[in-house]
């Protein structure tokens, strides 16, 4: 792939605010970049949707069924699995490279020029919303990057909130027990605007903030180990609530339900392919294996970032894990090959190997499973899955439409 200079530029940019940034300005930055803009965030409405797990694929849901329906709508989403320009959609069609080099240049020279040192997610976050009105949306639907409150998305007015589930995550940044998360997730709820939440969404920390800012609260009940499940009954309760606004026809709002992103529990031939990153991700992982494949013995291709709990997260695998095939992202973020193996050895499993290439892992995966009729499961981090997915479809040129 030719190399662009300018998304180099934005790949090069901080991850993190710098920690002499004192809290109360963490939006400083969105906030002076959208200035600018002359806050292309107010020519549309939003509908912010924020959780541990689930906000990706609640998020396409909704979009899909007001897709359907004949409203033009955007959708930003991360992290991508292929190319940068996928977290930027208008009816399901990616930011095209000259709108993104275009905005982009623009953002660097605002950032620049106001000596911002915006981060990587800041920068998107404006160029997505930038291009959103120049595309003249109806409506955009918006995931948040990490945690809620302090998050880059967190300066528009939604016109509904979503919270889709609450689990421990990013301990370092967002608190190391499930209420403070939640108070941090529950930031987007904004004054008298209704918010959904998900099954595993029900914490003090979210219905105290709806309280003081006299929110509808609209809790999900759906009683599923399956994600999707979950996602589908959280989603339907936001297009419900959208309907007061959007005309939506039964037959769009199942047509949305239907839709998948890309490796969420994506079955290809004999592998699964799961973005699950969290201990509660691989819980229900897990049981959707058990579920669908009671009979199989599983061999696991495993990667994380070093910011995940990857100790919990593996635990949860090796009551039903054949063999562990560890990998490194090529990903500064990412866990190095030592730290998973001796999180593995702490819990005396030895049925492991440590692979530098992740291309070399699926090809050698892929051949023990086969031989020995084994189902083979890549999990774990957004970061392996392009490689991973490329081992499986390039031999056979199968198209990239999930199943």
């Amino acid at each position: 792939m030719t190399s662009n200079p300018i998304l180099d530029k934005l790949f090069a940019a901080p991850a993190h605010q710098s920690s002499g940034c004192r809290e109360p300005f963490a939006l400083n930055n969105s906030l002076a970049l959208a200035r600018e803009l002359h806050f292309p965030h107010r020519s549309y409405p939003c509908i912010h949707i924020a959780g541990s797990n689930g906000k990706g694929s609640v998020s396409l849901k909704i979009a899909k069924a007001l897709e359907q329906e004949g409203y033009k709508v955007g959708l930003y989403t991360s992290p991508h699995l292929f190319h940068f320009n996928e977290r930027i959609l208008v009816n399901s069609e990616p930011i095209d490279d000259e709108s993104s080099n275009q905005g982009l240049q623009l953002l660097f020279s605002i950032n620049e020029r106001l000596k911002l040192q915006a981060t990587f997610f800041e920068l998107a976050t404006q160029l997505a919303f930038h291009h959103f009105r120049n595309k003249n949306v109806d409506v955009a639907v918006i995931e948040t990057g990490l945690g809620g409150r302090l998050d880059a998305t967190n300066i528009i007015d939604p016109i509904l909130s979503v919270i889709t589930s609450i689990s421990l995550e990013h301990a370092h940044l967002l608190g190391d027990d499930l209420e403070t998360i939640a108070a941090e997730k529950a930031g987007i709820i904004k004054q008298a605007v209704p918010c959904v939440t998900g099954p595993k969404a029900k914490n003090q920390a979210i219905r105290t903030r709806a309280e003081q800012l006299n929110c509808r609260l609209i809790a999900t009940d759906c009683a599923s180990f399956y994600f999707d499940d979950e996602n589908c009954a959280t989603a339907r309760n936001a297009l419900t609530l959208l309907r007061e606004r959007f005309h939506l026809q039964d037959e769009s709002i199942e047509v949305g339900l239907k839709a998948r992103p890309r490796c969420r529990f994506e079955q290809r031939g004999n592998v699964i392919f799961d973005v699950a990153h969290n201990p509660d991700a691989f819980a229900h992982l897990v049981f959707a294996l058990n579920q669908f494949f009671p009979n199989r013995n599983k061999r696991f291709l495993v990667g994380f970032c070093k910011d995940k709990d990857a100790a919990s997260c593996l635990k949860y695998l090796l009551s039903s894990a054949v063999h562990l095939h560890l990998v490194k992202a090529s990903t500064p973020r990412a866990a190095s090959l030592d730290a998973l193996a001796e999180s593995l050895q702490q819990q005396r499993f030895a049925a492991y190997t440590c692979h530098p290439k992740i291309s070399e892992a699926m090809e050698e995966a892929l051949m023990l499973a086969e031989q020995a009729g084994e189902l083979l499961i890549v999990c774990g981090s957004f970061y392996i899955m392009n490689e991973a997915l490329e081992a499986v479809i390039k031999p056979c040129h199968r198209s990239l439409d999930p199943f």
